[in-house]
């Protein structure tokens, strides 16, 4: 199961990482990407696409791991 998240790092914060659907809302990477490449920069804010623009946010897609498991 995947996810799409957000990423930015903040000179002084450091990393800022948050879920942009639920865990597991994807069955396969592919459909993750899918749904990301068609989002993405259509849906976001001004701000938020801007920063998207200049590099500074990415959004990624990411395997979801189980509770208890390792792999």
């Amino acid at each position: 199961m995947w996810a799409i998240l957000a990423v930015s790092i903040q000179l002084l914060n450091g990393p800022n990482v948050w879920p942009v659907t639920d865990e597991g809302t994807f069955e396969n990477e592919t459909d993750c990407q899918a749904a990301l490449d068609e989002a993405v920069p259509r849906t976001l804010s001004e701000d938020m696409r801007v920063a998207w623009e200049q590099g500074e946010l990415k959004f990624i897609c990411l395997k979801v791991r189980g509770t208890g498991t390792t792999g």
